[in-house]
């Protein structure tokens, strides 16, 4: 008896995450984000800030953990026509163009200093696509923060 097999390259396991890439692509997540967090490094050729977050986004969606992961995954998504996702030192470095300075905090009471980060754009960024899914109604956020997310009565997104 004699097997026959059929192979063809264009076979991925990832075939999943390209049905989200496309509903990213609809919701126009890519310009909101441009539109958000303004134009990424100095020259026409860059990467957007859309690609980077994206490619960091699909790498944890495909089960990767740390940055070094979005290497392995750029050769699957090439396979997709119109993808280029940025490597993980590319993604590295827009990263850091989007990090702020930290506010220190004094207790007047205790003499202890605090660190935090409101991380204003990407909270902006993040409560504009939340919008756009459709995911909560109303034009106004009162506190933004990652520790509990509330809904008030006045269908407003409230986060503790």
């Amino acid at each position: 008896m004699t097997k026959v097999a059929i192979k063809n390259e264009n076979i991925t396991s990832f075939g999943g995450i390209y049905h989200i890439m496309d509903v990213f692509s609809k919701l126009g997540f890519e310009k909101l984000t441009e539109s958000v967090l303004g134009r990424c490094g100095c020259s026409g050729k860059a990467f957007s800030h859309g690609s980077i977050l994206g490619s960091l986004f699909f790498s944890c969606l495909c089960g990767g953990d740390c940055l070094e992961d979005i290497n392995a995954l750029t050769g699957q998504f090439r396979q997709r026509p119109a993808t280029l996702l940025p490597c993980a030192d590319t993604v590295g470095r827009g990263l850091k163009e989007l990090a702020e300075e930290n506010i220190v905090y004094k207790s007047e009471t205790s003499g202890r200093s605090y660190r935090f980060n409101t991380a204003e754009k990407l909270n902006t960024l993040l409560l504009r696509m939340i919008r756009r899914m459709g995911l909560i109604k109303g034009s106004s956020v009162k506190c933004v923060d990652t520790f509990r997310i509330a809904l008030t009565e006045e269908l407003e997104l409230f986060i503790k």
